[in-house]
Order: C-alpha cells, then structure tokens, then sequence
C-alpha cells in the first residue's frame, strides 16, 4: 500500500472503533433501564353465578291442557279460532250441530217427561178419591224423577236444540284442532285442545354434569331465540335419568312471565355461586398447563400462580395467594417476567 494513503486510513479506522466501542456501552448502560408498560386495574374478592346453559321449547304442561268434546252425534258447522289463538274464559270456540239421531234422542226424552209428569198428576188424583195406594203414587214420581234426569243429562250434554256451542271453560291457549268442519263425529270425538294460560313450560335438556346439576327450585333466566324479552323463571322438575333419544338430562322450567307456546329458549340456570378472586378473562397468563396472573410491586411484576374457579363471559373467578393491595396487570401481561420492571399507563375502568 502506498504509504501515503496508509497514514490518512489508520486514524479513520481507529475513530469508526472508537464509535463503536462508545455505542455499545450506551446499550449496555440502557438495558438496566427498559421496563415493560402495561395497564393495571384493582384486585377484589367476591361471587360470581355458576350458570349451566341449556335449550328448550315453551310447551302446555302435561296438567294444564286439556282436550274438548260433546258428548253427542254431529259435527262442527263453524270453528271461530284456530291453533294458537288465546282465548278467554267463556269465548265460543265452535258451533256444534246435531245429527237427526241425536236431536230425536232429546226429543224423545222431552216427550217422556211430559209423560211421566202426567201419569204422576193422575195418579195423585185417583189417590185424592182413594181409587189408587200411595205405592202407585210412589211409583209415579220416580218415574217422572227418572225421566226429568234423564233429559237433564241430555241437556247438559247436547243443550236444548239443534245446535250448541262449545265456550272456552278458562282463559288459555288452543293448542290444536282435532276435528274437520262438516265431518260427523261419535260422541266424545276430540274437537280441539286447550292449554290452561299460565300453564306453560319450557321443557330444556341438559348435559349431564354431577358438579353443576340443576334441582327444583334453582332459578332461571330464559332468553328467547327470537324476538321478545328475557322473563325469570324456576326449575320445577328434573328427571332422574337420561333421555333415550338425546341422551340429555330433562328439566322442566316454569317461568314467572309470558312465554310464546312453540317458541325456543336459551335457559341460563343458576345451579350455584363461584367464591374467589373476580379478574377479568384478559388478565389470565397460561404457563403449560397452569394459570398464573401478574401484579405490581416497587415497580416490578410478581408472577401470582392461580387456579382457574369458574368464569362468565368476561370475568373469571380465581383462587391463588393474590395480594388485595398491589395492581393487577391486565394489559401487556402476555411479555412479563417474574421480577420484570414495569411502568403503568392509566388504570382499566
């Protein structure tokens, strides 16, 4: 090399060095002070519902509906609702007519308490003129007794004309329609059936869970999957073995609103209370196969092992040696260390 240029690159690369060597000591002095930053918020102790969801339909009880009938020949000439309506006590449901048969029948048991009436009348006469005994008098009346229950019995079931109509004997819901308009139906023939109002429940299955099993009277709140508000309600019955079909454990649940019959619901069922630490979800740490949570002390983050209790949406309930008097990290956890230096940005709300 020429020595000329030797004498102008030595002290350059000696300066590049030096500057170098300064820089580094500079990061070295630096490191001591990175901290994480992360965002705080209070730690507290309380309860939080252990809730087990489930879903169901609203449905008539097995005591609150009720099927109607006559109990005589004819058939529906009108039908004034339909499956769904709400009714009140005492609303005609239907028109029902006669069949020939039947009105003859009643026609027949008018005609032979007028005859027995009159029988009666004479035989109370003959007797006046000593020209019978009391025992055909006796005889008399019980057959005019007779005859009078015999068409009181027709009337009480098919009135007293041709045609009847059949009222809604409470306030409630018709459920179905049974028969067809026109066609002739026996005696007894189902003609439609009512659900008792507030006689509906929300029929749910459960998974099976001997932990969190919900008993009678547990409460409920019911969401509808559909339009309309939430209504409360209590778990009234819960079966004692496995459905067959939905291998689901069945409960029963009786609300203390309004529910639509047919419609499905969400059931939440509080089964019991979780105890601990209440943090939110965000501010867990998974370390393998266990939880941990960190909080502040003099500056620097403490790793706080836990065990996860239950949790809702947003809250998780914990137990662990968490001390009520340092923050709880919330934000930026995920990068911490135990023993890490930290600084705090503005509180969670």
């Amino acid at each position: 090399m020429n020595p000329h240029l030797r004498r102008f690159i030595l002290p350059v690369v000696v300066l590049a060095l030096s500057g170098c060597g300064g820089n580094a000591a500079d990061d070295a002095g630096g490191s001591n002070k990175i901290s994480a930053a992360v965002t705080t918020q209070a730690v507290h102790e309380g309860s939080l519902p252990d809730i087990v969801s489930a879903y169901g339909t609203a449905a008539p009880a097995i005591d609150a509906a009720s099927t109607l009938s006559i109990q005589a020949e004819g058939a529906v000439t009108q039908f004034d609702v339909t499956a769904g309506t709400a009714v009140h006590r005492g609303q005609r449901l239907l028109t029902f007519t006669l069949s020939p048969t039947a009105a003859a029948a009643y026609q027949q048991a008018r005609t032979a308490l007028n005859v027995a009436q009159a029988v009666r009348e004479h035989a109370a006469q003959l007797l006046a003129h000593q020209l019978t005994t009391r025992d055909q008098l006796a005889q008399a009346d019980k057959a005019a007794s007779d005859a009078r229950s015999a068409l009181d019995a027709l009337r009480k079931q098919q009135g007293d004309g041709g045609t009847m109509e059949l009222l809604a004997p409470v306030d409630g819901i018709v459920s179905s329609i049974a028969a067809n308009r026109g066609d002739t139906l026996q005696p007894g023939a189902p003609l439609l059936s009512l659900a008792r109002g507030g006689g509906l429940l929300v029929s749910v299955g459960i998974e099976m869970d001997p932990q969190h099993s919900p008993v009678s009277g547990d409460k409920v709140r019911l969401v509808p999957l559909g339009a309309g508000a939430s209504v409360t309600g209590v778990v009234k019955r819960v079966a004692g073995m496995l459905d067959p079909h939905t291998h689901l454990q069945n409960a029963d649940i009786t609300p203390d609103g309004s529910v639509i019959a047919g419609m499905g619901y969400r059931a939440d069922i509080t089964v019991g209370q979780w105890h601990g630490w209440l943090i939110p979800r965000d501010a867990l740490v998974e370390d393998g196969t266990a939880w941990q949570v960190f909080q502040v002390a003099s500056g620097k983050a403490v790793k706080v092992p836990v065990t996860l209790v239950g949790e809702s949406d947003t809250v998780s309930v914990v137990s662990g040696a968490l001390d009520a008097h340092r923050p709880l990290v919330v934000v930026g956890n995920t990068q911490l260390e135990d023993g890490m230096a930290v600084r705090t940005a503005e509180p969670a709300k």
